[in-house]
């Protein structure tokens, strides 16, 4: 790592918008998913039909990114080492273990967590045994240990409040201005 800056050593096509990647410091392997990311961008659409072409990427200067045989007006199509590390940590496994720490380190009790996720308080406590939990849930976790706005807390009605562009248009995963408010009322 240089700095903050996590730098790639090894990285791999592993299929279809899918990256193997190793970090310099870290002895574990990633497999990194970017159909999200190649989807949601324009400048990355070239790579979503064409697998040779996302088959052909080279590490940039020293590990500090990826890039593809694409050119753009600014050069060639490249990721900073910092997106597939950040995609990588959001995309591993979570563990009963992890949960239980992600739902202490927000103050929710099971009744609150189950209502935020909306599931049940008895999948809240069979979540906690689990050794991987859905991945949907751990990204809905992850995002929300990240981006502490999307979870305000009440404290004279214990409402909990998730935050979204839209209120019919919820991602959790996603990035979400502080401009709607969805309120989920415990029952």
């Amino acid at each position: 790592m240089i700095g903050d800056i996590p730098i790639v050593t090894k990285v791999r096509p592993a299929g279809s918008r899918t990256l193997h990647v190793r970090f310099a410091g870290d002895r574990r392997a990633y497999v990194v998913a970017l159909t999200g990311l190649i989807a949601r961008s324009k400048h990355f659409a070239p790579l979503m039909e064409d697998a040779d072409t996302f088959a052909k990427l080279d590490i940039l200067d020293d590990g500090i990114g990826v890039a593809w045989p694409i050119e753009t007006k600014w050069g060639r199509l490249d990721l900073s080492s910092s997106t597939p590390r950040g995609i990588a940590e959001e995309q591993l496994p979570m563990r009963g273990a992890d949960f239980s720490k992600w739902r202490k380190s927000l103050g929710l009790s099971l009744t609150e967590a189950a209502k935020l996720l909306g599931v049940s308080r008895r999948t809240i406590m069979a979540y906690l045994k689990k050794n991987e939990l859905p991945p949907v849930v751990a990204i809905a976790c992850r995002a929300l240990a990240r981006d502490k706005h999307l979870l305000a807390r009440t404290t004279c009605r214990h409402e909990l409040f998730i935050i979204s562009p839209e209120p019919a248009n919820h991602s959790i995963s996603d990035r979400i201005p502080v401009s709607w408010v969805t309120r989920a009322r415990p029952s």
